[in-house]
């Protein structure tokens, strides 16, 4: 009997197996139910939690560290219920010392997380295509590493080191240069060297730096963060793969569509008096086909005629006081 809601137990190995198997695994962005429906029937592989995302659909606040861990895995747990692809989930900084790291991944683990990645921002952290943010000292960030590594449970599960020092305040930010490429570089090699099980570099400037990178960290697998028109490049699909990164991230593919179109359709009803030509002459029933109608009323259906098949309440509705003892 297929279940419409299920918890997920074997993701941290699917999304290593399709590592093995993939030259790039991409990853589109998700920030809720909706998001995680359509893009999971979108056929792809693997899925990314957006913090950015999720931060304006849960909390309707811009990504600043206002949401909180908690937060953060109960989405991830909801979108991993209704999912049938692995999930790599943002947990910014860790959101604190080592024991909040610690939590963050027990967190993540429980809510059947296949992976995060996590930062070397300061705290408050923001995303990482804003300017001003800046990075604590390498020690502090290789703790934050440890923790995680140590912290998890199930071995498979994926620890993404990150660092922003390519754009950090401290090596130059929006002028940083050679030198913010190289520190980055090097501290994701001691993360590496920390335990850390794939490679992730916010925003390097240029394919060129995109590609030292790789070749830099190599034979450890690399991910790459595409936003459109953002610091990295609008880099495909094709690019990625050639460019050598195991992992692509794509955190924006629903939530900037999503909103540019809500934003259509709300001035339209304003003012115009209709939304009724930003329906795609959809019906209700159209968008729950959309977020599982099918599969739950196949649930139904199945408990109901199982219920009448293998154990036959009428029988015991018939009993009497005799047949009872």
């Amino acid at each position: 009997m297929s279940v419409p809601v299920s918890y997920k137990t074997n993701q941290p190995k699917k999304l290593r197996q399709l590592m093995k198997e993939k030259d790039c695994v991409i990853c589109p962005g998700v920030f809720d139910g909706i998001s995680a429906h359509i893009a999971n029937a979108a056929g792809f592989d693997a899925l990314y939690l957006a913090g950015s995302g999720a931060s304006g659909s849960v909390l309707g606040e811009p990504d600043l560290s206002v949401i909180t861990s908690v937060e953060l895995a109960d989405t991830a747990r909801m979108i991993v219920n209704v999912c049938d692809a692995p999930v790599v989930a943002d947990a910014d900084t860790g959101f604190g010392g080592p024991l909040n790291v610690a939590r963050t991944v027990a967190l993540y683990e429980a809510a059947g997380v296949a992976g995060c990645h996590i930062e070397d921002q300061t705290f408050p952290k923001r995303c990482g295509q804003l300017a001003g943010k800046d990075v604590v000292d390498l020690e502090t960030y290789l703790e934050r590493i440890v923790a995680a590594v140590k912290a998890r449970q199930n071995p498979e599960f994926l620890i993404i080191a990150r660092t922003d020092a390519r754009n950090a305040t401290t090596f130059g930010g929006e002028k940083a240069g050679e030198e913010a490429f190289e520190e980055g570089v090097k501290r994701l090699k001691a993360a590496l060297d920390a335990g850390a099980d794939v490679a992730f570099m916010e925003s390097p400037r240029t394919k060129d730096e995109a590609a030292r990178l790789v070749k830099a960290l190599a034979p450890h697998p690399c991910m790459i963060n595409v936003l459109p028109n953002g610091l990295t490049g609008n880099y495909t699909i094709d690019d990625c793969k050639r460019l050598g990164f195991k992992l692509a991230i794509y955190p924006c593919t629903g939530f900037i569509p999503a909103a540019i179109a809500m934003e259509k359709s709300y001035t339209a009803l304003r003012d115009q008096g209709s939304d009724l030509d930003h329906c795609g002459g959809w019906q209700i029933k159209d968008f729950f086909e959309r977020v599982g109608l099918r599969a739950s009323w196949n649930f139904d259906r199945e408990v109901a005629e199982r219920t009448r098949s293998d154990v036959n309440p009428k029988k015991y509705e018939e009993m009497q006081g005799h047949d009872l003892f």
